[in-house]
């Protein structure tokens, strides 16, 4: 591995990523429904662009790994799938409570409490990227296969 750039720099996304959730969240507790709404779009947008790229780019090249304990393709996928349900979930109540009169104050404790939820998958599939899928792409990526991503978002 030595003098080889490690897919693991990819996982910079995920500090990115939890950055925005925690400026989403912290916007929720202020009352703000606007700004949480925006702050979660853009977590969203980063959030399914990094679950395309792994999709659409990495997985196929984790395949060549074989079997994984703990690391079957299906539990990225399914993590993913998850996860997009969640924020699907989450938009629905603060659309819903940013058009009810009164005390959002419920709205945004249901919605804290949901994520508390997907925070923890969150972290789960962090482990698991972390753990399992960006060691094995280390592995079983060719050369060109590894400079090529890594190139084209910017050296990760």
């Amino acid at each position: 591995m030595s003098g080889r750039r490690s897919f693991s720099r990819f996982l910079v996304v995920h500090r990115r990523i939890k950055r925005l959730f925690r400026a989403h969240q912290l916007a929720l507790i202020s009352l703000d429904l606007r700004k949480a709404k925006r702050l979660l779009e853009q977590f969203e947008w980063e959030l399914l662009d990094h679950i395309r790229v792994e999709e659409q780019y990495l997985l196929p090249i984790y395949r060549r790994a074989g079997d994984i304990p703990g690391g079957p393709e299906i539990f990225f996928t399914g993590e993913h799938r998850a996860l997009r349900r969640f924020i699907a979930n989450f938009k629905q109540i603060i659309r819903r409570y940013s058009v009810r009169q009164g005390d959002i104050r419920k709205g945004v404790l249901a919605i804290l409490d949901r994520e508390a939820m997907f925070k923890g998958l969150l972290h789960h599939h962090d482990l698991r990227e972390r753990n399992i899928l960006y060691p094995a792409l280390d592995r079983v990526a060719t050369e060109a296969e590894r400079r090529q991503f890594l190139s084209e978002r910017g050296g990760a």
